[in-house]
């Protein structure tokens, strides 16, 4: 999974797959346990962001989301989605304010009971990122909002549905899933943010939120739509 996320942004094979920032400088940094799922991996996305911060990390890309725990006890509800309750949630907040961008997936639970986002996704000054396939039409398995809160979540979307990705046996094929919109779109804010070093992460973010498709009519699945980098940029450039 790691590997296919990481190909989103970084492949750059002659001839072949392009990442959308295949230049930056990358640390990969492993939170997850696969063989579980305790809250103790979300305190480890904690120390992970705060490691990403300390060595001067300008974006961060996180492809995964909680909503449910091997212990029942430990579940969120959907009132706890209010981007202030969970350990995640609460790290991506502060990371934003130390002037991170975070860009975070969904969540693929959109044909599920759960349909939600989950956390750190419900986090507030972030980029949630749904998926769309080639077509831009909503995946329906993309997990939608809004958080307990009111606010709109996904931010907006990237293709996440038939996504050119390599695999661990380095073979480039089509995945799905928000775990690689949400890199998609990481590498083109990267990419934007080093057109524009001098504006700030908000300012970054605002320009991507204000010129996407649905930003006078945004919804719960689609969040403000499509972001359109030309236009963020035209924006930027008149500021």
């Amino acid at each position: 999974h790691g590997m296919s996320v990481l190909s989103c942004m970084a492949a750059d094979l002659d001839g072949g797959l392009i990442g959308t920032a295949p230049n930056a400088s990358y640390y990969l940094l492993r939170t997850e346990d696969s063989y579980s799922e305790n809250l103790i991996e979300e305190y480890n996305w904690v120390c992970g962001a705060e490691f990403a911060d300390s060595i001067g990390v300008d974006v961060i890309n996180s492809s995964l989301g909680y909503t449910t725990f091997d212990y029942s006890i430990q579940n969120y509800e959907y009132n706890d989605l209010d981007g202030q309750t969970s350990p995640s949630s609460k790290a991506a907040n502060m990371a934003a304010r130390k002037g991170v961008i975070v860009v975070n997936a969904a969540g693929n639970s959109g044909n599920g009971n759960w349909k939600y986002i989950g956390a750190p996704a419900d986090a507030d000054s972030i980029l949630t990122v749904g998926a769309v396939d080639e077509n831009k039409e909503i995946a329906s398995f993309s997990s939608y909002g809004p958080t307990s809160d009111g606010r709109i979540k996904p931010s907006i979307c990237a293709q996440g549905k038939n996504t050119e990705v390599i695999n661990f046996q380095g073979n480039v094929i089509k995945s799905n899933g928000t775990s690689f919109a949400s890199p998609v779109l990481a590498g083109l804010v990267t990419c934007l943010w080093q057109a524009h070093p001098t504006k700030s992460n908000m300012e970054i973010i605002n320009a991507i939120i204000q010129t996407s498709t649905l930003y006078t009519a945004p919804n719960n699945h689609d969040g403000y739509g499509l972001a359109n980098f030309y236009r963020a940029d035209s924006l930027l450039n008149s500021k």
